[in-house]
This record gives structure tokens, C-alpha cells and sequence, in this order.
């Protein structure tokens, strides 16, 4: 490992940033976190050795640059790696940042963000997607979901569950193609339903090579699509798709997909998200560190058995219920991604921000998730150009 090598992580409230942290001070980095809200987890854990308030991303996308940047010169940082979509801003202006930042350019970001973009890149590369139609406008989205018996639309900006539009399942029916507006800058895309179960993956490609990956199932999933525990799976065709995508690119990063299993063990591409995901949990962290830090000799995968929960969230009864007794096993059994016997402070910022942004929920009229991840989400909003910025007013 390359000695006294300075770490700057950004987007400290998503847990994954948590994992991050404690992989790059474990491969003997100096690491310090950011991010707009002070008691995100990864700020403080005992792996970061400065922590650092920056402007929120996506309230002031050239303003959390500019403070990333000072955070850089400030504090001689030689690498940024962000945790979540607060990225892909800092991809967009790496121009401002004086340090090389662990992740693609934004048009490779932005052609696998957008899922209509990645189904084209799909269809290129040979990787099996389920039938997909694109809606640019309301009538060609209720044309669309005419098409399918069953159906799964939303934007093609999106996370998770929010904004679903389908006829299957607990959500069938929640909306109508009345409620959305799809644009030409922000479509829909509309996928007939694939049977069988979720599964994801997470790998981490240097210069179009996967160096590490995971492939992993939601062992125990919330209302809003997240995985609340998972667990390391054997792959099953799913690391040489993404090795096909990652090399036809020259991805260099974080990069996650997910896709449906059919109960013939064959694999769907479903969507990519180019950045870390819980799935960062279940690599050992020593690959973690190494894998960013210096490429490694030979790729590594992660074995199937590997399990962590988020324990806050299965206790909170407004994320899942569980019978008592499922609970207690679980707690008992499965390891917590936070809670370290000498390194429990993200643990506690967890709890704490869980009812923080609950309650910022409820007082914005908007769904938890959106208000603890959404202003280190981008959703296809053109973001400014720093000239633009600099011009004064008229």
C-alpha cells in the first residue's frame, strides 16, 4: 500500500460511507469524511481523522464543489472518493478539484445513471433486459403500460421504490399514468415484469477491470425496496455482464446492478447504479482498501454465506415488522454494518439521523428516504455551469 496516502469520503450520511471509511484507515490511509449534515455516520467513526461540513449537493451543487475543493487544498488530499451520487457532482466539476476523485467522467456516469440511456447500452453489448418501452411524454406512458400484461414503469432517473407506476403486487394500483409527466430530458421506461428474485451486485473496476465483486440478495427487504439484510450469494453469470459493461466503457469506480434471477438461474439486467451500495458491507475490508488504493494482482469475488443488517432498521417498526421471535434471531445471528466494539459513534449517528430525517419527513410532507437521501441524489436536473455562476447579476 502506498504510505501516508490522504482520503478525503464524501457523502458520510450513506451508510456505505461508513464501510468506506474503516477500509481505506484499515489499508493505512489518513481518512477524513464530509458531508452537509454533522452527525452522518461516517463522520464519526474512529477511522477519520478530520471531519468536514460541506454545503448540501444537491441545494448547491458548485458550492459543495468549491468546499470539496477547499477540503482538498486544505488538507493535502491526494484522492476523493464518494460514497453515493454526490459523485456524479463532483465528477461533473472535477475541473474544481484539485485531487483525482474515484470515479468515472460524468458522461459515463450519466449514460449508466439514466435508465433509458443503460438499456441502449444493454442492447449494444449483448446484456439480456426484460422488454422495455420509453415514454417521453403521458400519452406514450399510458400507451406503454397498455402493452404489457404486467408492468414496471418510472423514471428514468430514479431510486428504489419512489415513483412506481405498476399493476403487480403491494403497489399495484398506488398510481395511474395520470400522475406522472415523463419529458424528453427525463422519460420514462416501462418494463414488462420478469419473474423470479432480486439480486445485486457490486464491484469495483479500475480502468474497465473489475478488480472486486459481490453478488448478493436482499435477505430481508423494506416497504421502499432497500435491503434491510443481505447476503453474499454465488454468482451466476451476473460478474461477466458486468465485466462486459465495465470494459466497454473503461469504467473506473464503483459500480452496482440489479437484476431479477429466473427460476432457470438465467439473469436480467435490470438497472446499474455507479456507485457504492450496501453491498460494500459484505467485502472484507482489506479488499476494499486495497482495490481503491492500488490496483490488486489477481480480481477477487466475495464468497456466498457473508450476512449484515442494519439492526436500527429492523427494530423500527415504521420501516419492517417482523414476529418477535424472527427479530430476536435475527439480531442474535447477523452482524450489524455499523456497530464495531471500538468504533460504535456511527452506530449511535445512525439511530440518531434515522429519527432526525423521520422527522424532517413529516415536516416537509415528503417520504423518509427522499429526505435523508435526496440531497445526495441527482436526478437528471442539468446542473449549473460554473461560468454561469461566476456571471453577475444584471
Amino acid at each position: 500500500m502506498k504510505g501516508n496516502l490522504r482520503v478525503l469520503v464524501t457523502g458520510g450520511r450513506f451508510p456505505g460511507a461508513t464501510g468506506l471509511v474503516r477500509a481505506l484507515h484499515a489499508a493505512g490511509a489518513t481518512v477524513d469524511a464530509a458531508d452537509a449534515y454533522k452527525l452522518a455516520p461516517a463522520l464519526h467513526s474512529e477511522a477519520v481523522e478530520q471531519r468536514h461540513v460541506v454545503a448540501a449537493t444537491a441545494s448547491d451543487p458548485l458550492q459543495f464543489a468549491r468546499d470539496v475543493a477547499a477540503v482538498v487544498r486544505d488538507r493535502r488530499i491526494d484522492l476523493v472518493v464518494p460514497s453515493f451520487e454526490e459523485g456524479f457532482y463532483l465528477a461533473n466539476y472535477a475541473a474544481l478539484v484539485p485531487a483525482p476523485i474515484f470515479a468515472p467522467d460524468f458522461a459515463t456516469i450519466e449514460r449508466l445513471h439514466n435508465k433509458a440511456k443503460f438499456h441502449e447500452v444493454c442492447g449494444e453489448l449483448d446484456v439480456p433486459t426484460p422488454k422495455t418501452i420509453v415514454a417521453v411524454d403521458r400519452e406514450e406512458l399510458r400507451k406503454a403500460v397498455a402493452v404489457f400484461d404486467t408492468y414496471l414503469a418510472r423514471p428514468a432517473f430514479s431510486r428504489g421504490g419512489t415513483n412506481l407506476l405498476t399493476n403487480f403486487g403491494a403497489r399495484a394500483g398506488e398510481h395511474s399514468p395520470d400522475d406522472f409527466t415523463p419529458t424528453a430530458t427525463n422519460p420514462w421506461i416501462v418494463q414488462e415484469f420478469v419473474e423470479g428474485t432480486d439480486a445485486c451486485s457490486l464491484s469495483i473496476a479500475r480502468n474497465g477491470r473489475i478488480v472486486v465483486h459481490c453478488t448478493y440478495e436482499p435477505a430481508i427487504a423494506a416497504a421502499g425496496g432497500w435491503s434491510v439484510k443481505l447476503s453474499s450469494i454465488d454468482d451466476f453469470g451476473g460478474l461477466a455482464l458486468a465485466e462486459k459493461v465495465c470494459a466497454a466503457l473503461g469504467f473506473h469506480g464503483f459500480i452496482g446492478f440489479d437484476f431479477r434471477r429466473t427460476p432457470d438461474e438465467r439473469f436480467v439486467m435490470i438497472e446499474c447504479n455507479p456507485r457504492t451500495s450496501a453491498g460494500i458491507f459484505l467485502m472484507p475490508p482489506e479488499w476494499v482498501g486495497e482495490a481503491v488504493i492500488e490496483k490488486p494482482d489477481t480480481p477477487r469475488t466475495v464468497a456466498a454465506g457473508r450476512r449484515v443488517q442494519y439492526d436500527f432498521d429492523l427494530i423500527n417498526r415504521n420501516i419492517i415488522r417482523l414476529p418477535a421471535r424472527e427479530l430476536v434471531r435475527t439480531l442474535l445471528t447477523t452482524p450489524d454494518a455499523f456497530l464495531k466494539p471500538r468504533d460504535v459513534m456511527p452506530a449511535l449517528c445512525f439511530f440518531i439521523s434515522n429519527y432526525h430525517w423521520a422527522q424532517v419527513a413529516k415536516r416537509e410532507h415528503i417520504d423518509a428516504d427522499h429526505a435523508f437521501i435526496g440531497d445526495i441524489s441527482w436526478d437528471g436536473t442539468p446542473m449549473p455551469k460554473v461560468e454561469e455562476a461566476q456571471r453577475p447579476a444584471s
